[in-house]
C-alpha cells in the first residue's frame, strides 16, 4: 500500500474543489496524513490613469488575501475532520505554483478537482489547471471528477 504522510489540496473555492477536500480528507483520515490546504491568487492586471482613481497595489493584494482565505475557512469548516489541516496561500500561475509548492514540502500527492471546460478554444489553446498540474507534479497526483449529470 502507498504511505501518504503530506497531502496539498488545491482549492480555488469552487464546489469542485470542496469535493477533492472531502476526497483527500477521507483519504488523509486513513492514512494518518496531513493535509495542506493551498489556494493560488492569479497575479491582477492593474493599470493607471488619471480618469479612474483605483487603491493602491498593496490594498488591493491585501484584500484579495483576506477574501480568499475567509472562503477557504468557510470551505474547510463544512467538513469534521480529525487530522492536521494547514491553510497556504500563495501568489503566481497556478498549476506552476502547486507544483512547485509540492515539491518544496515534498507532498506524497496532490488532490485536485476537475471542473467544466471554460470553451473550447480556450482549453485547446491553453489547457486546464488540472491538466497542467498533471503533466508537471512532482509527485502522485489524485484528480477528483464530479459525477456525470
Amino acid at each position: 500500500m502507498i504511505k501518504y504522510n503530506k497531502i496539498v489540496v488545491a482549492t480555488d473555492c469552487s464546489e469542485a474543489s470542496t469535493a477533492a477536500i472531502r476526497c483527500a480528507g477521507e483519504l488523509a483520515d486513513h492514512a494518518d496524513a496531513e493535509i495542506h490546504l493551498l489556494h493560488v491568487i492569479e497575479p491582477s492586471l492593474y493599470f493607471e490613469t488619471d480618469m479612474v482613481s483605483i487603491p493602491p497595489l498593496e490594498e488591493v493584494d491585501s484584500a484579495m488575501k483576506k477574501g480568499a482565505m475567509r472562503r477557504i475557512k468557510a470551505q474547510i469548516e463544512q467538513f469534521d475532520f480529525d487530522i492536521i489541516v494547514h491553510l497556504q496561500e500563495a501568489a503566481g500561475d497556478p498549476s506552476r505554483t502547486i507544483c512547485q509548492f509540492a515539491k518544496s514540502l515534498p507532498a506524497d500527492l496532490i488532490v485536485i478537482g476537475r471542473r467544466g471546460e471554460k470553451g473550447v478554444v480556450q482549453h485547446i489553446l491553453m489547457g486546464s489547471t488540472t491538466e497542467r498540474v498533471v503533466a508537471h507534479a512532482p509527485c502522485s497526483v489524485l484528480v477528483h471528477t464530479p459525477p456525470s449529470e
